[in-house]
This record gives C-alpha cells, sequence and structure tokens, in this order.
C-alpha cells in the first residue's frame, strides 16, 4: 500500500470516527432531551389524573357529610372519576392500586405488562417509570403514590409514546445518512488534498531513482518551507555529497595508477646511480681501493634507497601519510647526499652540479621520501639543461622558513605551460621527454610529496633562460641566522 493510501485511509477512519462520534453525542443528547420532555409530559397527565381523583373523592367525601370516607367509598369514588376519564391516543391505560391490590380493571393488560404492579414498587416517597414495548408500539408507564383519605394509593398511567419512538427512529436514520453522505464528502475532498500534498514524494521518488541508476548530477526542485521541501533539501545535499564522493572513489583509483607509475618512474634513479657506478668499476681495472670503496658505498646507498624508497611509495599508495616516520633531519647533509648521488648521471650527460646549504638548517622530514623530492627537481632540471651546463642546488632561511633553490639554465617552460606541468603525465615537450626517459610524474609526486612535509614549491621559468624551483618549508629545532645563498 503506497503512503498516500495509507494517510488518506488512516485521516478518513479518524474523520468518520469523529464525525460519527459527535453526530451520536448530539443525537444521543437531542433523544435524551426528547425522553425528558416526554416523561415531563407524562408525569404532568399523571398529575392531571391524579388531582382529578382526589378532587372526585373530596367531592364524594363532601356530599355523604362524612369526615373521612372509608376505603370502600373512596375506591369507588376514585373509580368513577377514572371511568369518566376514557383512555385517549396517548394515555392509553390507568390502574389504581391499594395496599398492593387492585382497585380498578385492566382491561387492556398494559399495567400488568409494565412490570410496576409489583410489592417492590410500593414506596410511597418514589415515582417509578418503565418504558416497554408491545407489537410494534412502544409504551412508558409511570407508577406514582396517590393519598387518598389517608390511604395509600399507587396510580399506574401507561402512555402510548410510538410517535415519538418513530420520530427517533427517523431522526437516527437521517443522522446516519447525514454521517455518510459527509464522510463520502470528506473523503473525496481529503483525497484531492493528500494526493495535492504528497504529490512532491513522486518528484522526490522520481529522483531518487534516477540518483541510484548512477545519475548523481540529479537534483530535485521543490519550493516551500514545509518538511518535504527540507526532505528534497537533503536529498539535494546528499546527491551532492555522493557525487563527490564518487569523484574522490574516482581520483583515488586515478592517484592509485599514477602512483603506481611515479613509483616505476622513481625507480630509475637510484638504478641509474647503480648501474653507472658498477660500470665504472667494471669498465676500471686499476681502480684505488678508497675509490672501489666509494663506489660501492653509493652502489649499496643507492639500493638501499631503491628499496625504502619503493617500501614508502607502497605505503604512501596505501595509506597516505599516515605510517610514514617523521624525523629531524639537516638540510646540508640531505643535499650533500642527493648531490653525490646525482653526480655521475650528471657528468654522464656533461652537466656540472653546485650544491652548497647554509649548516645548521634542520627540518622534520621523512628522509627518503624528501630526498625522492631533490632527485625529481634536479633530475628535471637535467633533462632541460643542454651538454655543458650548470644545474645549482642551494639552501638557506628565508623568512624563518628552509628555502631550497634549484636553478637550471636550460630552455625553460612555456608560461602558458607552467599550471599543466604540475599534472600526472603531462609533459611539456614529450618526445624530449620520452628520450631522456621521462614519463611526466616527476612533478606530481613532488607537489603530494611537498604537501605531506608541509612545504610547497613555486616554479618560475623562462624560455630560454631557465628554470627556478623554490621550495619552502618549515624548519625544525632552533632557527639559525638567516645568510642567503645566491643562485
Amino acid at each position: 500500500m503506497k503512503l498516500w493510501q495509507k494517510v488518506f485511509l488512516t485521516t478518513l477512519a479518524l474523520l468518520v470516527l469523529t464525525t460519527s462520534g459527535l453526530s451520536l453525542l448530539f443525537l444521543r443528547s437531542s433523544q435524551n432531551e426528547l425522553w425528558q420532555r416526554e416523561r415531563r409530559r407524562a408525569a404532568t397527565q399523571q398529575q392531571y389524573m391524579a388531582s382529578l381523583i382526589k378532587t372526585g373523592v373530596v367531592s364524594q367525601r363532601l356530599q355523604s357529610g362524612q369526615i373521612c370516607l372509608g376505603p370502600d367509598a373512596a375506591d369507588q369514588a376514585a373509580l368513577e372519576v377514572m371511568e369518566r376519564q376514557a383512555p385517549d391516543e396517548y394515555l392509553t391505560a390507568s390502574q389504581l392500586y391499594r395496599s398492593g391490590r387492585s382497585v380498578s380493571a385492566d382491561e387492556t393488560g398494559l399495567c400488568r405488562g409494565s412490570g410496576l404492579a409489583g410489592s417492590e414498587y410500593t414506596d410511597p416517597t418514589l415515582t417509578y417509570g418503565q418504558v416497554f414495548r408491545r407489537e410494534a408500539q412502544l409504551f412508558f408507564a409511570l407508577n406514582a403514590p396517590l393519598l387518598l383519605e389517608q390511604t395509600d394509593y399507587r396510580l399506574i398511567c401507561v402512555f402510548d409514546v410510538t410517535d415519538l419512538d418513530r420520530h427517533l427512529q427517523r431522526q437516527t436514520t437521517n443522522a446516519l445518512a447525514l454521517s455518510g453522505a459527509a464522510s463520502l464528502l470528506s473523503a473525496a475532498v481529503l483525497l484531492v488534498i493528500v494526493r495535492a500534498l504528497l504529490r512532491p514524494l513522486s518528484t522526490l521518488s522520481r529522483a531518487s531513482r534516477h540518483i541510484a541508476q548512477g545519475n548523481y548530477a540529479e537534483r530535485v526542485n521543490l519550493g516551500g518551507s514545509d518538511e518535504l521541501a527540507s526532505l528534497a533539501q537533503d536529498m539535494n545535499r546528499m546527491a551532492q555529497a555522493v557525487q563527490s564522493r564518487v569523484e574522490q572513489l574516482e581520483q583515488a583509483a586515478d592517484d592509485q595508477k599514477a602512483f603506481i607509475a611515479n613509483m616505476a618512474h622513481e625507480m630509475k634513479t637510484p638504478l641509474t646511480s647503480i648501474l653507472g657506478f658498477a660500470d665504472l668499476l667494471y669498465l676500471q681495472k686499476d681502480v684505488p681501493v678508497k675509490r672501489r670503496m666509494e663506489y660501492a658505498g653509493i652502489i649499496v646507498e643507492e639500493t638501499k634507497r631503491m628499496r625504502s624508497l619503493s617500501g614508502k611509495l607502497m605505503e604512501l599508495l596505501n595509506v597516505g601519510s599516515q605510517n610514514l616516520v617523521f624525523t629531524p633531519e639537516p638540510l646540508d647533509a640531505l643535499v650533500a647526499e642527493v648531490a653525490a648521488a646525482m653526480q655521475p648521471v650528471l657528468a654522464g650527460a656533461g652537466i656540472t652540479l653546485q650544491q652548497a646549504c647554509e649548516p645548521g638548517l634542520t627540518v622534520l622530514a621523512d628522509r627518503e621520501l624528501f630526498k625522492s623530492l631533490l632527485f625529481n627537481f634536479i633530475d628535471n632540471a637535467r633533462k632541460a639543461s643542454p651538454q655543458g651546463s650548470t644545474i645549482k642546488l642551494l639552501g638557506h632561511v628565508q623568512q624563518d622558513e628552509a628555502e631550497l633553490l634549484v636553478r637550471d639554465y636550460g630552455q625553460g617552460i612555456p608560461e602558458k605551460e607552467l599550471e599543466k606541468i604540475r599534472q600526472p603525465f603531462y609533459m611539456v615537450d614529450k618526445s624530449r621527454s620520452r628520450k631522456a626517459g621521462g614519463a611526466g610524474l616527476g612533478l606530481a609526486l613532488c607537489e603530494e610529496i611537498a604537501r605531506i612535509h608541509g612545504a610547497r614549491f613555486s616554479i618560475d621559468s623562462r624560455v630560454g633562460e631557465g628554470t627556478l624551483i623554490t621550495l619552502r618549508l618549515p624548519l625544525a629545532g632552533a632557527e639559525p641566522t638567516a645568510g642567503e645563498v645566491q643562485p
């Protein structure tokens, strides 16, 4: 059963019950009022009959000249009065009792049939009433005390109230018919109102089905300030949240693919260093022990860095920055290690690396991941620099932050490309980048690593003049005296 049907039937049932209840209360009140009026009429008629009987008895006593009539004489006088009062359409029967014995005849049997002729109805202070039915007629009987010549009598009068009964039945029938007609009319009006009020639910249902089918751009436009309008706004917010979440999941899936590619990309640098120093050891037959130990040490360190870097990148791929270990690291030592590791690669390309870092600078960083950031900056500079050029890697303090500068004098980047180069897989010169072994992931990874370290970097480049990358990150520990190194 649909909601509008439930609301309609429930409201209609409540309305019918309320209307019927009020109608019954009004009908009962009206019928009680009619019955009270009928009882007053019957009591008045009976009192009139009793007054006539008393008058007849007193008249008989005066005529006989007696001080008080005897029981038999009083009975006879009362009967004469009652005989003169012939029954009519309303007062159908009457009977007089003395000491529980009938004084007058009950030709119709209505007085006995009323059930008021018993000995239990003899209290001289009470008047008893009884409604009873005989065949198709309804009667009302009254048993009232009557004092004649110092003797207690009971006068029973039976009144025909069939007309009142028929009137009450017609009234009940009319009330039920009116209530039924009012209920049908109310049902029709209520149906229109409920359908109109709940019509927005159809809109909400249709929109929710569209959203469930994947149309997350679906929105519900409902005016007003009622609960359905609020529900529509909540649904719109939910759809927006779902759409945003889906976009985030899609972006996360893309990021996972990008990180996998980044990991493969990052493996190249240490592998290149390992291959370069291994070739030196292989090609040079008479390598001094000190030089051989230095080369072997670099190979070992690069191998360790590659193993650590792969683990860190996989960790970053799965849980972001939650499991990374940040420790205070001397910036000059990091710069020196990166410069030493990149030296064979740059030398093979005929490029000179100049590095200088202000001593005493300490940053909070994940060592291998931060070194990867610097490796990427220098490797990008190498790819853009011609043979015989110079790359500078400088570090100093700038406005209470550590500032690292990577400067090359290569071909530069067009201004319109600067906003796009941080996007994964974007390459300014695709043929040159592929030739140099690039995949367009370096700067995208750099931005993620910088974000994790609370750092930021900017790129200033001019075509034909080269590129300057400025990396700023918070200092850890005591702040040294500023002494800038000029690029």
